[in-house]
């Protein structure tokens, strides 16, 4: 018998405002490969490997929490258990005060890859993205309005192989609003995009939020990206030895937290972002001088030629 589909929470007509999503101490652990000279049915060969443990915190409704941290730490992890795409192994998620409960409708994702299909037009894919049971005039304007709002009208009878990265992943963001969202889940959505395009894709960002304030939680490895869209910045990493966090010993869980001062946009080259750029940047391995962790510096630059 196939497993059963996981329950999916169906948003009504008029829910089109923004929630808050609380992590109760949420861990995810995984199971490890079994040891090559393991036993049968030893220990040794089951044990599990932590990925995530003991995550708290509260996103307020309207609020754009970046979550950042290291390759491999688990922050798309933490970005499909609060979409109900995975389940936690410990702790509880809630959205808007009611436990989540598998798939939920109120959650929209935005991937890093635009992932439209090949074979329909732009608006066509976008209104992939619209509810269920939407009567088909309401939901031709909604397509419409988000077209004109992400700068695709002209656009919109085109089929993806024909418009640029930026316009796909413009058509992307589109889709994940086509449902009035009350939480957004964007993965890395800019990453596969060049310095510029991205730089446009984050200022369109902030116009989206500003005319739907949903809430959105945002995964990046970019540290200037996440000053310039957010609120507020979690950094997730081991808080004891980062050997420990490489050999999979312990889960990541927060070790910064810090709010962004300032109103949306921000100047990007504000000292007081600069500061707060180079304590990320500490978090991450990186100090303020261009030198990781194990890895010398260049302290001199040769003259040319080489």
């Amino acid at each position: 018998m196939a497993p059963a589909a996981p329950p999916v929470h169906r948003a009504g007509p008029a829910d089109n405002t923004s929630f808050a999503v609380e992590f109760a101490d949420i861990g995810r652990s995984f199971a490890a490969k079994p040891q090559h000279n393991s036993q049968p049915g030893s220990q040794r060969g089951a044990a599990a490997r932590p990925v995530l443990r003991d995550v708290s915190l509260t996103v307020q409704p309207g609020e754009v929490l970046a979550i950042l941290g290291t390759s491999g730490c688990g922050k798309s992890t933490l970005l499909r258990i609060a979409g109900g795409l995975d389940e936690p192994s410990t702790g509880s998620i809630r959205i808007d005060g009611s436990p989540l409960n598998g798939i939920d409708a109120r959650c929209a994702v935005g991937f890093q890859e635009p992932r439209l299909l090949p074979w329909r037009t732009i608006a066509a894919n976008v209104a992939l993205g619209l509810p269920h049971r939407i009567g088909r005039a309401a939901g031709n304007a909604r397509v419409a309005a988000l077209l004109e709002l992400v700068g695709l009208t002209s656009f919109a009878d085109h089929r993806p192989r024909a418009v640029s990265g930026g316009m796909a992943q413009r058509a992307s963001l589109a889709r994940a609003l086509a449902r009035n969202p009350g939480v957004l889940l964007l993965d890395e959505p800019f990453g596969a995009l060049d310095a510029l395009t991205r730089l446009k894709m984050q200022d369109l960002l902030l116009d989206v939020h500003a005319a739907a304030p949903t809430t959105i939680l945002l995964v990046t490895h970019d540290v200037d990206e996440a000053l310039q869209l957010a609120d507020r910045i979690i950094l997730l990493g081991a808080d004891d030895d980062a050997d420990d966090m490489a050999g999979g010993r312990t889960g990541a869980t927060i070790v910064q937290e810090l709010t962004v001062p300032g109103g949306r946009p921000r100047d990007r080259g504000s000292a007081e972002l600069a500061e707060l750029r180079g304590r990320l940047l500490a978090g991450l391995g990186i100090d303020r001088h261009g030198q990781a962790r194990g890895v010398a510096a260049t302290t001199t630059i040769p003259h040319f030629p080489y």
